[in-house]
């Protein structure tokens, strides 16, 4: 009798565990969608090297000569001075500066307290 209960058990916790597994099976199913294979853009054609080419030296940044690495210092930090100086300017804009604005590009009207509207952009009735 305990031999038969026995039997019973096992083959009752083998199919509980077979359930379990199948239903994590089918569970793992992909929702999400799969990315697209990427679209390469076509390369640049590239001149063929000989077998001279392949062995030149090229001219690197540590083999340049100190007054031309002091050149092109010179040169970037212009185009940065340049780049800062833009965009110092930009931001001296009221649209940026003045607090009223607010998102805007153009200062919003000031409306009577009965006749004011809601603002997408800003979140505000005015």
């Amino acid at each position: 009798m305990k031999y038969e209960n026995m039997k019973k058990n096992t083959l009752l916790t083998c199919v509980l565990i077979g359930f379990v597994f199948a239903s994590k099976a089918q569970s793992t199913r992909d929702d999400e969608a799969k990315p697209s294979t990427p679209v390469y853009q076509a390369s640049k054609s590239k001149k063929k090297l000989s077998f001279s080419m392949l062995f030149k030296s090229k001219k690197t940044n540590s083999q340049k000569l100190p007054y031309e690495q002091k050149e092109e210092f010179e040169k970037r930090m212009k185009a940065v001075a340049k780049e800062k100086s833009k965009e110092a300017r930009i931001a001296s804009k009221p649209q940026y500066s003045n607090k009223s604005y607010f998102g805007h590009k153009r200062e919003p009207k000031k409306r009577a307290v009965g006749k004011k509207k809601y603002c997408k952009i800003c979140e505000f009735a005015h």
